[in-house]
């Protein structure tokens, strides 16, 4: 299969998925078109590097832009239903171009509040599909640009608890709470994290911080 037909292939799985499809509907499409996972991720790497390869040391326009988030919005979307190599590929693909064409403002600056919010959303919905790793990199790369994020911090927070990284978790609640004290929600799901981790004085105390402010909210309690 020549280049372009992998190219018009591609385009119409991206907007099956942009309409819905999910697994089955990819892996449906696959068979019909007799395309193997890998046979299709292959030829996604090679697209996606001489894409890079030829982005380098140049200024895309803003039309550009714009067209190409689309395309990673699609890739991250076929990434979360694909599965196998091929899901793995598109999504990382997807990052990659967030990263090398980042959203400007109509001025020409950077918005920074508003790519943060938008690295941040992708967080969020990286976070519903379940990839966490994704998640965590969309938050820092919202971090990156406004350090002083306190919902992303939190956010990175709850991807890294649900991975088990409790310690780096409680890190990212204590950024948080150094920028917002009040967040309650920051206090509550670092205290259920230290008394995951036995830290039951530290536990409480946090439960305390939360209930200090937001004192309607209990905390969870413990079974005998």
């Amino acid at each position: 299969m020549t280049d372009a037909e992998y190219e018009a292939k591609l385009m119409e799985l991206l907007e099956g998925v942009n309409q819905g499809w999910g697994r089955g509907g990819v892996a449906g499409f696959l068979i019909a078109k007799q395309i193997k996972n890998g046979e299709l991720a292959a030829w996604l790497r090679r697209f996606g590097d001489r894409l890079f390869e030829g982005a380098q040391g140049s200024t895309a326009s803003a039309d550009a832009v714009v067209s190409l988030q689309e395309l990673a919005r699609r890739l991250e979307l076929l990434g979360g239903v694909a599965g196998g190599e091929l899901g793995e590929v598109a999504g990382n693909f997807g990052r990659e171009i967030l990263v090398e064409f980042p959203l400007v403002s109509d001025e020409g600056g950077e918005d920074v509040d508003g790519e943060a919010e938008a690295w941040c959303d992708r967080g969020e919905k990286e976070y519903d599909l379940n990839d966490l790793e994704g998640a965590i990199i969309s938050y820092d790369k919202g971090l990156k640009i406004k350090p002083d994020y306190h919902q992303a911090w939190y956010c990175r927070g709850c991807a890294l608890g649900e991975l088990g990284r409790l310690e780096d978790a409680i890190a990212s609640w204590n950024k948080a709470l150094e920028i917002k004290p009040d967040f309650h929600r920051a206090w509550y799901n670092r205290g259920i994290a230290l008394g995951n981790l036995g830290r039951l004085e530290d536990a409480i105390a946090s439960y305390d911080k939360a209930l200090e402010f937001k004192p309607d909210r209990s905390p969870p309690t413990t079974k005998p």
